[in-house]
């Protein structure tokens, strides 16, 4: 903890199960990074295999990603050293916005590696449904939280990700135990990789991924059949995002046999690739 206790920083090595044929990270390495970053503050604040305060344990709630946006500038390589850096605010009793900057710590100690934002709530988990947070938990935030310093910067907005279309590429997976985290439904990282294992071998070919927006809409939970639909995001002419050099994808995670749309739908995301 540093910053007066308000800004929680680790160093991860890069390990060989974590990279690819490349011998660089993929952007799940980064993402679980960021995730067990996130763990291990709440465990500085709140104690060891706390993930929340005593006043949402006993209502029952835990905190819940709905939204993440990651950025990658460089990929780190095997046996590279990687400092995360994170940080929350509150957002009234609604949610939380917890941030995340990465940067290389050995050879390149001013190098970025990329940054994080993202939305927590409170979820009940009798009722599987949100809940507010306790006011007495966003009166324990004041001494805890970093204001005014978010990640992305002051003008960042959150934007409406679009539908995949009935051409997308699909493919398919069955959630395993594996795949299960404390509460009880896919850990949000395996969620990351299951939309990139949509994506065909020709982007992977000739573009790297640099972006990675995800909102989470829905639980999947073992023994469901998860399908992943992948499509390049198409953009009227004259559009200034229109560029051969890059592509836009857009992604969904659907539940096989669910008929209601809005249960279905587990996650929505985008991608951005620049070309190599």
């Amino acid at each position: 903890l540093v910053r007066d206790g308000r800004v929680f920083s680790e160093t991860f090595p890069v390990r060989f199960d974590e990279v690819g044929p490349d011998k660089s990270a993929t952007m799940r390495t980064v993402a679980s990074m960021i995730q067990e970053c996130a763990c291990n503050h709440a465990q500085g604040i709140w104690g060891r295999a706390q993930s929340m305060p005593a006043d949402m344990l006993k209502d029952n709630l835990v905190w819940v990603c709905t939204r993440l946006h990651l950025q990658i500038d460089s990929y780190p390589r095997w046996g590279d050293q990687v400092q995360v850096n994170t940080w929350f605010e509150a957002q009234g009793r609604l949610a939380a916005r917890r941030d995340w900057s990465l940067y290389y710590e050995d050879c390149r100690p001013s190098a970025p590696v990329g940054r994080a934002t993202s939305v927590w709530v409170a979820f009940n988990l009798a009722k599987r449904r949100m809940a507010r947070i306790p006011q007495a938990v966003v009166d324990l935030f004041q001494n805890q939280q970093l204001c005014d310093e978010p990640v992305m910067g002051p003008d960042y907005a959150v934007v409406k990700l679009p539908e995949t279309g009935p051409d997308a590429h699909v493919a398919a997976f069955q959630v395993r135990r594996r795949d299960m985290d404390m509460n009880g439904h896919v850990n949000n990282v395996v969620y990351t990789e299951w939309l990139l294992e949509g994506v065909p071998e020709s982007m992977w070919a000739e573009y790297e991924l640099k972006e990675i927006e995800i909102e989470f809409r829905a639980e999947a939970t073992f023994g469901e059949t998860v399908e992943t639909r992948c499509d390049v995001e198409v953009y009227e002419e004259g559009d200034t995002r229109a560029d051969d050099d890059v592509k836009h994808m857009v992604h969904q995670l659907m539940k096989q046999g669910d008929e209601n749309p809005k249960t279905a739908e587990v996650v929505r995301a985008r991608t951005y690739w620049v070309k190599k």
